[in-house]
Order: structure tokens, then C-alpha cells, then sequence
């Protein structure tokens, strides 16, 4: 089992039992992550940053990458749609 905690406006915890996405585990912490596109790596609304666990996390793939960089996103941050995580995280949004 990991934990996967967020912090921002409301703050929330999901416990999770197997790879999860950042964003699905958002919802079940009842933490309100925009996603426009529905979680397909198109709008970039779900930006979020990595505060604590990012080895924990699934390696980018080429839709993400893209979307980082046409943001101009800090190395901290990842989209939530796109990001799996396998551990305990700490996450900002």
C-alpha cells in the first residue's frame, strides 16, 4: 500500500494498493485536479508539482513530454493525467 498526498487548495490523501495514476488518485482523495482534455495529455490543466517520492513515479512518455514543454514546465512538475505512481508521493497543485 502507498500514499498519495495532496496539497493546495484542499488538501487530500489517497491510499492507494497498486500503480495509480496521479489523477485518478486525486479524485479518490475528493481533491478537485482540473483536466479538461478527460486525462489525454492535451491541455496541460492537470500540471501539478512533485514535491516528495518523484522515484516513485513512471517516466514521461512522448505525449507528456510534449505538453511539459509547450508549457515550459519545471523539472518538479508532471501532468497528473499521465503520471503513475508506485509509491508514496507528495504532490502541489
Amino acid at each position: 500500500m502507498h500514499t498519495i498526498r495532496f496539497d493546495g487548495k484542499i488538501s487530500g490523501v489517497a491510499e492507494c494498493d497498486r500503480e495509480t495514476a496521479l489523477l485518478a488518485a486525486s479524485t479518490q482523495a475528493a481533491i478537485p485536479l482540473n483536466h479538461r482534455c478527460g486525462g489525454h495529455a492535451r491541455c496541460g490543466t492537470c500540471l501539478v508539482t512533485i514535491v516528495d517520492g518523484a522515484n516513485h513515479l513512471t517516466e514521461q512518455g512522448a505525449a507528456e513530454t510534449r505538453v511539459l514543454k509547450a508549457l515550459k514546465a519545471n523539472p518538479d512538475q508532471r501532468l497528473a493525467c499521465q503520471t503513475w505512481a508506485r509509491g508514496d508521493v507528495s504532490v502541489k497543485y
